[in-house]
């Protein structure tokens, strides 16, 4: 019995000896036993990267940002970080009233008072360059800079170094693009009769889609104009036939077919010298004009 004493009491005083260590490990080392979970500190990870819309809302997150670096004003690639471009150019290209602006970040201590431009805004001005390399509007993109107050790490690197915000275009400059999207004059090259798309036509029936859909009463009126090789009446007849294919191409791509009137003026309204192959190049046209 003296021995089973013994031995229970050795083992409660390890017992003892065990927690107390562990306790003192884990609350004054490491800090891991608070009870207390929302004032734990945690390790630093990559912050969520968001798209966020003009209402502050967030539209996409992205699990990883742009990198940044202390020693220059290098950014990493937007092709890093899986998608982002497929969604920025999906709002840009269904919402013609929408504008990117990108913000590039930069602290205090990187401001350099010799410079035109901060930091920050060369930071913005290489990831804007890298979506029109994606093909992306450079017209709807705009960038800006922010002094924010962040910590590179050791190697001297942050990882949410830009921010990315869609914004509604001003007034003036919605009016502005409306106006080109009324009054158009489209470079459409035809072979034997058929039209060849190219990027200029696909991207104008995107943006007469959604500006139809906003304007629902307006008409579209599609003229087709040729050089002045050939009679007349051939001319005439060829630049119906050629506004009527550019008619076929938009209701294919599901604008209504009631929308449009077609018309042909031929040769007999030049904007150019038609001597030259250049300005009969010019002469050869299709006019949109929505009403």
């Amino acid at each position: 019995m003296l021995n089973y004493f013994k031995a229970f009491t050795i083992f409660f005083i390890w017992v003892l000896i065990a927690l107390t260590s562990h306790f003192y490990i884990s609350n004054k080392i490491l800090n891991t036993c608070n009870s207390n979970t929302s004032e734990s500190p945690v390790l630093h990870k990559n912050k969520l990267f968001s798209l966020i819309d003009s209402n502050n809302s967030i539209i996409h997150n992205f699990s990883e940002g742009f990198t940044i670096n202390n020693k220059n004003n290098n950014v990493s690639s937007i092709l890093k970080i899986p998608y982002l471009t497929d969604s920025i150019q999906h709002i840009l290209t269904n919402d013609y009233s929408k504008e990117l602006i990108i913000t590039g970040k930069y602290l205090k201590t990187e401001i350099t008072p010799k410079l035109n431009t901060n930091i920050g805004f060369q930071r913005a001005e290489l990831v804007k360059k890298e979506l029109i390399k994606q093909h992306i509007d450079t017209y709807k993109i705009k960038t800006s800079s922010k002094i924010s107050d962040f910590l590179y790490d050791k190697e001297g690197i942050y990882t949410d170094g830009i921010d990315m915000k869609f914004n509604t275009l001003q007034k003036h400059s919605l009016d502005s693009l409306e106006l080109t999207i009324a009054n158009r004059t489209l470079y459409i090259e035809f072979k034997n009769d058929s039209l060849i798309s190219n990027k200029e036509l696909v991207n104008y029936s995107l943006l007469l889609k959604q500006y139809l859909k906003n304007y629902t009463n307006k008409k579209v009126l599609i003229t087709g104009h040729t050089d002045n090789l050939g009679y007349y009446e051939n001319n005439l007849i060829i630049g119906l036939n050629r506004a009527n294919k550019v008619k076929e191409y938009f209701i294919n791509n599901d604008i209504n077919t009631a929308k449009f009137k077609t018309l042909s003026k031929g040769e007999s309204e030049p904007i150019a010298e038609k001597l030259t192959e250049k300005g009969r190049a010019k002469n050869r046209r299709i006019e949109i004009t929505i009403n």
